[in-house]
């Protein structure tokens, strides 16, 4: 079926309009973008610096916390013996952050001066000598009688090490140095990993122009030959002691926003660059800009194919999808007729089971039942009576008519009891009393017929009776299954392995709710859930 929309002369008229409108509304979209870029590059890279700067202050703070708390616990010491007392919790305060590994503190009095240097390592701490080039540092801010707070970098080794000290005075004279011994290249490991999805790179530089800590290690150290002071093209943030300017990082070897801030830590006047690339903040947007006008022209050709294509299709689509319900439909019925037949299939299969397993019990059962009753005449003729009886009751029983395969579970215990009656008489001591206990209210309930009988003539035929190792079986409810369980001492000449009447069992649960017949051996029993039926069938 062809469309008139298809011939019109005006279709083409309208694709020429749609893209005349989409292509302006991309251009003037593209102009606003490349006036805002310059802003939006400036506040972008702002944030990021930020949060960049943030984040390093945040860390450094952080490092020298644990001196000012340890100061406290000297601040509220009465002398120095009372200090070494607590000296387990002084070490623990000066090295809290996790990569503060090593802190020292000396003690001068009456010209008298002893060191301790510890680290830790994860959350143990063990002691160290320490260093010479603490001790000399230490006996400056001693005979300098130094401020507070003290910091100094110093070179050890192949690295930069930053020695930060904390000065207090004892009521009785005695001066007290805390302090902490940070190795510098280990710091910047630390400090890659702080933050490892941000966009800027830092580094920081003391006041002389020395690389402290950056992700070029081998820097570290050495001088910077790059100005750190404010240039001419600098421009400066709201907080007017932070500047930036564009730039190209030898680092990064691409176009920058370099930002400038102060970093004052214990004393120390650093200096903190923190690099924000250009392709973060501008060409992003320039991209934006480019793509823009190829996303409308796209969009509005996509439209125009799209109606057309929609137009055919929704047709044929109809028709498939009354063809398919159709379809559907036929195949419904025929699932339901295939259904119908396995069901009845399942139910005549149960019953033809349970016919057989009637004609095995009758033969089998009479003439071991004739064979007992054959010895109690002579021996206890009331007790033959009683059993001739129970006989009878029990064949009547079998012989009941049950159509739908089911009866009431009050039914089935009142059998079980006729019919373990004469396996009792015949067995003796070496066959336990029954053990009953089923709850007077599923009495009315329904399990497959002969279902107890056929569990406990198993139980008879599999395992070994004797009076030295009688066979205990057991008859409960527990959770919606009446459970059969006798003790194990399986026999070894057992030719028939009563799978008839298993099968019978499964095959009626299988028809009526689709529940399992579940036999296992658990430890030193075999044990028998039989789902008690809660529907009933005329």
């Amino acid at each position: 079926m062809k469309f008139a929309v298809y011939s019109s002369r005006y279709f083409i008229s309208i694709g020429l309009l749609m893209l005349a409108c989409f292509t302006g509304t991309a251009i003037f979209i593209s102009d606003k973008l490349g006036q805002q870029t310059d802003r939006i590059s400036a506040d972008v890279a702002t944030k990021v610096y930020q949060l960049k700067s943030n984040i390093m202050k945040g860390e450094f703070n952080g490092f020298v916390s644990g001196i000012h708390q340890a100061g406290l616990i000297v601040d509220y010491t009465p002398s120095t013996s009372s200090l070494l007392k607590n000296k387990a919790l002084l070490e623990a305060q000066l090295l809290n952050r996790p990569k503060v590994q090593h802190g020292w503190y000396a003690i001068r009095q009456n010209d008298k001066t002893s060191y301790q240097s510890f680290s830790k390592e994860k959350n143990s701490f063990y002691y160290r000598s320490t260093p010479g080039y603490l001790k000399s540092w230490a006996d400056s801010l001693f005979q300098q009688q130094a401020k507070q707070f003290n910091s100094k970098l110093i070179k050890v080794a192949d690295t930069l090490h930053w020695l930060a000290s904390a000065s207090y005075q004892l009521p009785d004279a005695a001066v007290v140095l805390l302090g902490m011994d940070i190795n510098l290249r280990k710091l910047q490991h630390y400090l890659q990993s702080v933050d490892t999805i941000g966009r800027a790179s830092a580094f920081i530089a003391d006041e002389h122009g020395y690389y402290i800590t950056g992700p070029e290690e081998q820097l570290i150290g050495t001088k910077i030959k790059e100005s750190l002071s404010a240039h001419s093209g600098t421009t400066r943030l709201a907080d007017s002691i932070s500047t930036y300017e564009i730039t190209n990082s030898s680092y990064l070897q691409v176009p920058v926003l370099r930002f400038y801030t102060p970093l004052s830590i214990a004393g120390m006047k650093w200096t903190m660059v923190i690099d924000t690339p250009l392709l973060t903040v501008d060409e992003d947007v320039k991209v934006i800009e480019k793509y823009v006008m190829i996303l409308f022209i796209l969009t509005a050709i996509l439209i125009l194919v799209l109606i057309a294509w929609f137009q055919a299709k929704w047709q044929k689509e109809f028709m498939l999808r009354q063809q398919a319900e159709l379809k559907r439909k036929e195949l419904v019925l025929e699932k339901q007729e295939l259904n119908l037949v396995a069901e009845r299939q399942q139910k005549e299969n149960a019953l033809l089971q349970l016919n057989s397993l009637k004609q095995k019990v009758n033969p089998h059962f009479l003439f071991n039942s004739l064979s007992s009753l054959n010895g109690l005449i002579a021996r206890d003729p009331e007790l033959a009576k009683s059993f001739v009886l129970k006989l009878s009751r029990v064949y009547r029983y079998v012989l009941e008519s049950y159509p739908n395969g089911l009866a009431s579970v009050e039914d089935e215990l009142g059998f079980v009891r006729e019919y373990f009656f004469l396996l009792k008489i015949r067995f003796g001591d070496a066959l336990a009393p029954l053990e009953v206990a089923i709850p007077e209210e599923i009495q009315a309930d329904s399990i497959p017929f002969m279902s107890l009988q056929t569990l406990i003539e198993n139980a008879v035929k599999h395992n070994v009776l004797s009076k030295t190792r009688p066979l205990q079986i057991t008859i409960q409810y527990l959770d919606d299954y009446i459970v059969v369980r006798n003790n194990l001492q399986l026999r070894n000449d057992v030719s028939d392995s009563g799978k008839q009447g298993l099968n019978y069992l499964r095959s009626t649960y299988a028809y009526f709710n689709n529940q399992e017949l579940q036999c296992g051996i658990s430890g030193d029993h075999y044990i028998c859930y039989l789902p008690v039926l809660k529907l009933t069938e005329p």
